[in-house]
């Protein structure tokens, strides 16, 4: 069975065509997935949630997916910008990522899953990521499902972080956890 036959069958998305899928060398090896647009779809608006004409089309960005087979898989689309009616030109909103996150939600709810089981440092180096990524995610997890509090924020200086690090077992008195030391 083929890969592109796996990611349609898995993570199917309504307008998007799996182009091709290569594996790239040099340094760490890779899987490459290029995303276009199906033919005569139309890019969603990333502020209203309209479908609009496409205005043009951005530089390639990478999306990180789960990894397979202990190889890095990343997904490569050109986002397009929306000629949006309501809310002028704006870039495209794309079913497999959120907002300007370099990272799938797959992959996210992955790593929040993963980060349940096993500590937050093995989980990011076991699939290849950083600490911060798994603990982004696994905040927005415990925020779903009303665990902390208020929002989880990985910047200190925004309201919320605390909560978030009492959640995850950290003491926010700790000279580890306290601000400005």
């Amino acid at each position: 069975m083929q890969i592109k036959t796996l990611l349609n069958r898995l993570e199917k998305h309504k307008g998007f065509v799996y182009a091709d899928v290569s594996l790239e060398e040099g340094g760490r090896e890779r899987l490459m997935v290029r995303i276009r647009p199906r033919k005569g779809s139309k890019p969603v608006c990333s502020v209203c949630g309209q479908r609009g004409p496409c205005y043009d089309t951005q530089k390639v960005r990478y999306f990180q997916f789960v990894p397979l087979w202990g190889l890095l898989v990343f997904f490569a689309y050109a986002m397009r910008r929306v000629d949006c009616p309501r809310c002028g030109v704006k870039i495209e909103k794309v079913p497999w990522a959120q907002g300007k996150s370099p990272t799938t939600t797959t992959y996210a709810w992955f790593l929040a899953r993963w980060a349940k089981v096993l500590n937050w440092k093995q989980v990011a180096s076991s699939f290849r990521t950083t600490w911060d990524t798994v603990y982004r995610w696994r905040c927005r997890a415990w925020y779903r499902r009303g665990l902390a509090s208020g929002s989880c924020h990985t910047s200190r200086s925004l309201p919320g972080w605390g909560r978030c690090q009492r959640a995850a077992g950290r003491d926010r008195h700790s000279p580890i956890g306290r601000r400005g030391h």
